[in-house]
């Protein structure tokens, strides 16, 4: 039998590898528990290095209960030329997650990367470019992201860091977990 991690305490086990104080590993005051897989984005996790001209950055917890979960995420932006996502692993050391980018666009765009293991080390960036959007959204980038777990220890709940930035302004919002099997080339 395996138990869900706790939110409070994969940021806990994080902000012991960081060696950031107590207080770090608490969810900030202006989230609400929140249920696994929800998806939820907030300021106070760990980021990786960002790209030159980056202007705007989200990070967001991905959640899964099983290795045949996803949970996707879509990104707006406007005045924006790419977006990029790294992943880390949260909490366990030897799970490998894995983001899959695709860009909607006149020319269509795809990126994958991964986590390289340990725990709060990210990958480099997938990237997806802008390349006009389309004749219904032109200008605009408009991305969807897949979490998936890659491989690893398989213990469940797992959770992830991940990181979006672009430059350009951007929301992200979270879809509802799914179970499906992962399509990533």
């Amino acid at each position: 039998m395996t138990k869900l991690l706790a939110p409070a305490l994969c940021l806990a086990l994080a902000a012991a590898v960081l060696g950031a104080g107590p207080a770090a590993a608490q969810l900030p005051s202006n989230v609400a528990p929140r249920p696994v897989g929800s998806g939820l984005c907030f300021n106070g996790l760990p980021v990786p290095p960002l790209a030159a001209g980056v202007v705007w950055q989200q990070s967001c917890l991905c959640d899964l209960a099983g290795p045949a979960e996803v949970q996707g995420y879509r990104v707006q932006c406007t005045n924006a030329t790419f977006l990029d996502v790294h992943v880390s692993d949260c909490c366990v050391v030897g799970d490998h997650w894995q983001l899959k980018s695709k860009n909607w666009d006149n020319r269509p765009n795809t990126a994958v990367t991964t986590s390289p293991g340990p725990v709060v080390q990210f990958g480099v960036p997938g990237r997806v470019y802008n390349y006009g959007g389309t004749a219904q959204n032109p200008g605009n980038l408009d991305a969807y992201v897949e979490c998936t777990y890659l491989h690893g220890v398989d213990i469940f709940g797992a959770s992830s860091f991940l990181s979006f930035s672009s430059n350009g302004a951007c929301v992200v919002t979270p879809d509802a977990v799914r179970s499906r099997i992962d399509r990533t080339p």
